[in-house]
């Protein structure tokens, strides 16, 4: 188990997880900003761990994770049913979501 060499603070800003899944993002979350100090490596640890931890069946039709780490951004995303969450870590502000990985078309 990864012991935190700082303190960290933390804030659920919108979630559609089950809790389970928020307490679980919020540690990976918390063990990515302490180990690494680049916003892509942040990201990348969030995103590898979720694809680790709930991995899908392989199916072109299943989603896989996704995860945005920074300071200021605005989004618009889609996601599979209750696979969302945006948190505040120190001042880094995440998304972590799943979606299909092929897109879909909308009709004008």
């Amino acid at each position: 188990e990864y012991q935190l060499k700082n303190p960290h603070s933390f804030k659920i800003i919108s979630s559609y997880m089950p809790e389970s899944f928020e307490v679980d993002a919020i540690n990976t979350a918390l063990i990515a900003v302490d180990k690494y100090t680049q916003l892509k490596d942040v990201a990348l640890y969030i995103k590898q761990e979720y694809d680790r931890k709930y991995p899908g069946s392989g199916k072109a039709t299943e989603g896989v994770y996704h995860c945005i780490v920074g300071k200021s951004f605005a989004s618009a995303i889609s996601h599979e049913t209750r696979q969302f969450i945006q948190l505040k870590v120190d001042t880094y502000n995440i998304l972590l979501w799943k979606s299909k990985d092929t897109p879909f078309h909308v009709a004008e």
